[in-house]
């Protein structure tokens, strides 16, 4: 439950103070006082998002800070998984909203993400507010009301089910990539078998092209390379060069014992000796192989002007061309086989949707399962707010397309669209609850749907924010002890207009406003009793308080009193 809370430069709020005990509190005041503005800074410390526009004119950052105790295991343990310190089984969760939105999330002075906050405050308590009330007009938002009840279960199941979802889209991808290539291939053929026929007849070989460059330089030059080939051999061969060498490492051997500088001097005219050897039998071969062939030389300059061609055509070199021949030979010839693989990856495709569908129908069951249990217990928790004569039900449908190839109906969250259906008055059937119920109808359905949902999630905190909007007279009696009851095992806190309610509560919170120095504050005080029938007077008649209406009060609070 919430104890304390603090919150600083909020708003129209300066600096509020609230102690909060367990039970039920009601929170009264005119309106705009700022009795929203709390339950929205509660709302921070449950993990609503945070925007600089709250932060007060004037400062640089707002600051709200709340102690929850009676934490359960199940938060103690989220706790530890976040290596959050327990501090004599208390939790100081900690907002601070700056101008410039450097926002910063503490939990017992650990700093933490909105998500990991969101985690923990999700097992403390729910927030009702007047909007909530209008989702009950919108289908929209049914499948979330639903899947609150059990949300760890739900989520768990919507996991399961998105990396299903998730790999049967891959699949169609693939298939459909594959029929599209298939269709551009067939559409493609004759101009694939045109250019695989020309690109043949090329015989295209990997470095031809760089070889016959090098023999047709070599042509185009044979005299100057025939002739310093042979002034080459000429130097070495017929001047002695070579023995020449062999005689000075013969002379350096000599002396060899004196020196190791002379031996190592000899070794290397050995090996310049034995190099200069093979080179002048190389040259000789070279010289004796040389020849000019101008018809060789009119064919490969011939060969060149044809590559040339080909690559200027594709705009490709060797290389990719004869790559290209292999990629769009693979593809006339998978074409045969097309047929075959499309076959096989809609198998695949068909298996992957096989087990979407298999966790969607889990999902879909434990929601029919969570479904009727709430229209059974919503049912007995309506009666007791005077839909004695309701009838209520969830319907589920599907919109799961019947081909193979469409991913149609399935969402992000499952298959399910939800409607509620409502009669509350005898004879009468069944029908949208978007367009039977009434507005004091549809608070008092919600009212029986949190009262549920506190059950269910076993929270230590419900907020009410306005939720008897509608109703009055005996019904609202009937509301403000449905509210009562469950501030007998949870804590309660409810704005609330309505006498009945305020009456009822074991705490009563006053907040008002003022202004001072051009400035407007709002404040919060706890009233006594006598502030209490006051208050509740005036919530009765206005702002002309007669004493009738001050018996009334007292009488609303001693019938209170009697029935505790």
């Amino acid at each position: 439950m919430l104890s304390y809370i603090s919150v600083r430069n909020f708003a129209i709020i300066e600096n509020i103070e609230v102690t909060f005990k367990e039970g039920m509190t009601t929170l009264t005041g005119e309106t705009g006082a700022g009795k929203s503005l709390l339950i929205d800074a509660i709302g921070l410390l449950l993990g609503d998002r945070a925007t600089s526009n709250v932060v007060r004119t004037g400062f640089d950052k707002a600051t709200v800070q709340g102690i929850f105790i009676y934490l359960t295991n199940e938060v103690k343990d989220i706790l530890r998984e976040l290596d959050i310190p327990l501090d004599e089984d208390a939790l100081l969760i900690k907002r601070e909203i700056t101008t410039t939105s450097n926002n910063i999330i503490k939990l017992n002075n650990v700093v933490v993400t909105l998500t990991d906050l969101k985690k923990i405050t999700s097992k403390l308590a729910d927030i009702h507010t007047q909007y909530d009330t209008q989702r009950l007009i919108n289908p929209e938002t049914y499948l979330s009301l639903i899947d609150g009840f059990q949300k760890d279960a739900i989520d768990q199941l919507i996991i399961n089910y998105q990396e299903k979802l998730s790999n049967y889209k891959d699949a169609l991808k693939k298939l459909k990539t594959l029929e599209q290539k298939n269709n551009d291939i067939h559409e493609r053929l004759d101009l694939l078998k045109f250019q695989k026929n020309e690109l043949e007849s090329y015989q295209l070989t990997d470095g031809e092209e760089e070889e016959l460059e090098e023999m047709v330089k070599r042509m185009e030059n044979y005299d100057q390379i025939f002739k310093h080939l042979n002034q080459t051999i000429v130097t070495l061969d017929d001047m002695n060069a070579v023995n020449g060498v062999y005689q000075a490492k013969k002379e350096l051997d000599s002396i060899t014992s004196y020196g190791e500088i002379y031996e190592e001097l000899s070794k290397r005219l050995d090996q310049s000796f034995y190099e200069l050897e093979d080179i002048l039998e190389t040259l000789k071969e070279e010289a004796s192989s040389l020849d000019f062939d101008p018809r060789e030389l009119d064919q490969s300059m011939e060969r060149l002007n044809d590559l040339e061609k080909i690559k200027r055509k594709y705009r490709k070199d060797i290389p990719e061309l004869i790559n290209y021949l292999d990629e769009i030979t693979e593809d006339i010839e998978t074409i045969d086989h097309f047929d075959y693989r499309i076959e096989k990856e809609k198998e695949r495709v068909l298996q992957a949707r096989n087990l979407v569908i298999e966790e969607a129908n889990l999902l879909t069951m434990k929601r029919q399962e969570i479904a009727k249990k709430l229209s059974k217990e919503l049912l007995d928790v309506l009666a007791d707010l005077e839909l004695k004569d309701t009838l209520f039900d969830v319907t589920f449908t599907s919109h799961v397309s019947d081909d193979l190839t469409s991913s149609t109906g399935f969402y992000e969250d499952g298959i399910d669209e939800v409607d509620f259906l409502l009669s509350t008055n005898i004879g009468e059937p069944l029908k949208s609850l978007s367009k039977a119920a009434s507005g004091g109808e549809m608070s008092r359905i919600m009212l029986g749907m949190k009262t549920l949902l506190v059950k269910s999630l076993d929270l230590s905190l419900i907020i009410f924010d306005e939720i008897d909007t509608g109703v009055s007279g005996f019904v609202a009696n009937q509301v403000a002890k449905k509210m009562a009851e469950i501030s007998k095992r949870t804590q309660v806190i409810a704005i609330t207009h309505i006498a009945q309610v305020a009456a009822t509560s074991d705490h009563h919170l006053f907040v008002s406003k003022h202004s001072e120095g051009g400035r407007t504050y709002a404040k919060i005080k706890e009233l006594t009793y006598e502030e209490q029938v006051l208050e509740i007077a005036t919530m009765i008649s206005g702002d002309e308080v007669s004493n009738s209406a001050k018996e009334s009060a007292q009488l609303l609070l001693k019938n209170v009193e009697n029935g505790k």
